[in-house]
């Protein structure tokens, strides 16, 4: 072998596998297909779930995903980042892009409304009342020297934290 292979011969330890499984009369030196969970869990089927999952309860966390198909948490995360596009909004889950029959609905609204204002254009402004509100809160901020009692006695509490205080007080512009 060292005469054909060179420097590419295998170690003494391989060969001797080699010839332990010939002996066997197995014929393929390749390894038999193994029990258990699938090198691959980011399959066309499991997106398929992960997504139904989510549009049937957007509360869902990825734990319970995870849990319910059988694949890692790691791989429900991909799957809902990268396959999905989901990412996590105030503990929904919420898909970036508008499904087709979103879109259908926005375009038949949106020509709907185009037809009214097109038939009666003051009118069709007039309908919309637009106003924008502030609350104003009234603070009262404290000093870092407020907070510090001068000449303060042992038996005085602690200095109050630096956080601004609300007056109960707010007026809304």
């Amino acid at each position: 072998m060292v005469a054909t292979l060179g420097d590419y011969v295998p170690v003494l330890s391989t060969v001797q596998k080699w010839a332990a499984e010939f002996k066997r009369s197995r014929e393929n030196l390749k390894d038999n297909p193994r029990l258990g969970r699938p090198a691959i869990a980011t399959t066309q089927e499991n997106i398929d779930r992960v997504h139904h999952m989510v549009m049937n309860d957007r509360r869902l966390n990825v734990n319970q995903i995870a849990n319910a198909i059988g694949i890692s948490r790691e791989r429900v995360e991909n799957i809902l980042h990268n396959e999905l596009s989901t990412p996590k909004v105030s503990i929904r889950w919420v898909p970036r892009h508008l499904t087709p029959d979103q879109k259908y609905t926005r375009q038949v609204i949106s020509q709907a409304n185009l037809a009214l204002f097109e038939a009666n254009p003051a009118g069709f402004l007039e309908r919309f009342l637009t106003q924008d509100e502030c609350w104003v809160h009234h603070f009262q901020p404290e000093t870092k020297r407020q907070s510090v009692a001068e000449g303060k006695h042992p038996s005085s509490p602690p200095p109050r934290a630096l956080w601004s205080s609300s007056t109960r007080r707010k007026a809304i512009l």
